[in-house]
């Protein structure tokens, strides 16, 4: 398993691994439950999604691809 995202949250994390997921991609979450034992304190680099060392590639592909904003919707669109 390798890191390829470190969340500022459970929700963020969840977000990337349903999109990584909808591209085919098996993800993981680590350190999930850490934010809980942290109570109110900020949590930042504790929460990672993680993907199988051979999907490396291609999640680091659609994480740049959602950081780009080429998921966003159009006015149109919503």
């Amino acid at each position: 398993m390798i890191n390829v995202y470190a969340a500022n949250s459970s929700i963020e994390a969840h977000l990337i691994k349903n999109l990584l997921e909808q591209h085919g991609i098996t993800a993981y979450i680590a350190g999930y439950y850490l934010q809980g034992g942290l109570g109110e304190l900020p949590v930042i680099d504790l929460i990672q999604v993680q993907v199988d060392d051979a999907d490396e590639i291609a999640a680091r592909k659609v994480i740049a691809d959602y950081e780009a904003g080429r998921f966003a919707l159009d006015d149109d669109e919503v």
